[in-house]
């Protein structure tokens, strides 16, 4: 993806399905590295699991603002 929202690197967009998407700045990855990151999510998406507590919204408006 290139013009990234609020010119980051890398965005991750939390739905409310529950499922989510990354998208990546395209000078920041390879079709290769990207094919491998994919795998690597897929086979480790069993042990994930969503932090919706207090302390981790607090630390996510501190850093974004």
């Amino acid at each position: 993806m290139s013009a990234m929202p609020c010119n980051v690197d890398v965005w991750v967009d939390d739905r409310d399905d529950g499922t989510f998407v990354i998208y990546i700045d395209r000078d920041l990855i390879t079709e290769r590295g990207a094919g491998a990151l994919q795998q690597m999510l897929s086979t480790t998406v069993t042990g994930w699991r969503r932090l919706d507590d207090s302390l981790v919204y607090a630390t996510l408006r501190a850093v974004t603002g």
